[in-house]
């Protein structure tokens, strides 16, 4: 009875420690940025947080329906009740201290920011006309990482003799330094182009008016861009809507 009162404690202990431990993973993975490419912040929380929250969990029930004398049902709840609080604590813990260390977003007016910007394209690039996730992809670069993808408003694409003009936002989660876009249209050479953004840590009024257009000066292989291919962006930071 001893080994079967600890065998469904630890099981259940351990169910609750996968189910926190995905959240934990997902709110951890965003403070530290890591990369949506490829799926890369998915995977670490499937294949690295919640097989650990299902280790600590097991490890949290067994040792507490040890460490618990008492018997009979009473003695069941009780072990399984501190298993339950250490695991939930624990889970505070991984998601306070984190909290209380971490960059904080910048903020006007006590409002989050966003990045909204106007990608200028040469008309040459070929961009279909339905939505296609693949065909146009920029995300923005924090201190020469990769934080996240933008979004793409395909519906206010406008397409003129000369230029394509594509529309876009993305928030903006650290006070850093250097920031700048990663623009990739198609499967061309120069379809891939780094613009360095101007913007300071902490955006301010003054940083809600549109800026003047920069240009492209380098590839995502560091190569020059050809002038005519360049893009060219022009960008405004904008407290979020709730």
């Amino acid at each position: 009875m001893r080994f079967l009162r600890g065998f469904l404690i630890a099981l259940f202990t351990a169910f609750v420690g996968c189910l926190l431990a995905f959240f934990v993973g997902d709110y951890l993975t965003r403070l530290a940025h890591v990369p949506e490419m490829e799926g890369q912040r998915g995977m670490t929380v499937v294949f690295l947080c919640v097989p650990l929250g299902i280790l600590a969990g097991l490890v949290i029930g067994i040792v507490s329906a040890v460490l618990v004398r008492r018997q009979g049902l009473d003695g069941f709840f009780i072990a399984q009740g501190w298993s339950l609080l250490i695991v939930c604590g624990v889970a505070g813990l991984l998601v306070g201290v984190p909290y209380l260390l971490s960059e904080k977003p910048p903020r006007i007016d006590g409002k989050r920011l966003e990045l909204q910007f106007e990608l200028r394209a040469p008309s040459t690039f070929q961009i279909p006309e339905q939505p296609d996730g693949y065909s146009i992809q920029v995300s923005l670069y924090t201190d020469n990482r990769q934080s996240r993808f933008a979004f793409i408003d395909w519906n206010a694409i406008t397409r003129g003799v000369e230029y394509i003009t594509i529309p876009g936002n993305v928030p903006l989660l650290t006070q850093s330094k250097n920031r700048s876009l990663l623009v990739s249209i198609g499967n061309e050479p120069a379809g891939s182009q780094f613009i360095e953004l101007k913007i300071p840590p902490a955006p301010s009024k003054q940083d809600e008016t549109w800026s003047e257009w920069i240009f492209a000066t380098q590839r995502a292989d560091l190569s020059p861009v050809p002038e005519a291919k360049r893009f060219a962006v022009r960008y405004r930071v904008q407290p979020t809507v709730p």
